[in-house]
């Protein structure tokens, strides 16, 4: 497994990869030993770099490593992956587009092993109230904000 850490400006992302693609993308509080980066990771961290300098970066083309994950999660995180930078979609949105629940999405989108990479922060409930962010809402507004995608 190669790793990789990545400074930004809401915290320390932790990213790895196998052989298949990239397999976790973590916003860490605490720094972790760094291993062997591979490729995959040494070009998301070049394109979390471009992001956090404003260039609306996306991911979108980056290999992801979903084995075993079930399918339904898989296609929450390749919808959600499609969401332009600087825009939002409801929970309500993504649930009727997938055939699923908002319930369900926002299920999916609580345990994303695939921070900014699937950007879980573009997903909110429909009467425009933010919604959770694994305990990090604050991140969540950061993201948004910066994005251009909520107000102030």
């Amino acid at each position: 497994m190669h790793t990789l850490s990545i400074p930004t400006p809401v915290g320390l992302v932790l990213a790895r990869a196998g052989p298949r693609g990239i397999r976790r993308v973590e916003l860490r509080l605490l720094e972790e030993g760094e291993g062997r980066p591979n490729r995959e990771l040494l070009e998301l961290a070049r394109r979390i770099e471009r992001y956090f300098d404003g260039q609306r970066e996306t991911f979108c083309d980056l290999p992801l490593d979903y084995e075993g994950l079930e399918a339904r999660r898989v296609s929450v995180y390749e919808a959600v992956r499609r969401i332009p930078v600087g825009q939002t979609r409801s929970y309500a949105e993504m649930a009727y587009l997938l055939g699923l629940t908002p319930r369900a999405v926002g299920a999916a989108l609580r345990v994303n092993p695939f921070f900014l990479v699937v950007p879980a922060q573009r997903v909110i409930h429909a009467d425009g109230r933010l919604g959770g962010f694994a305990g990090r809402e604050g991140v969540k507004e950061w993201l948004l904000r910066f994005e251009g995608a909520w107000p102030g």
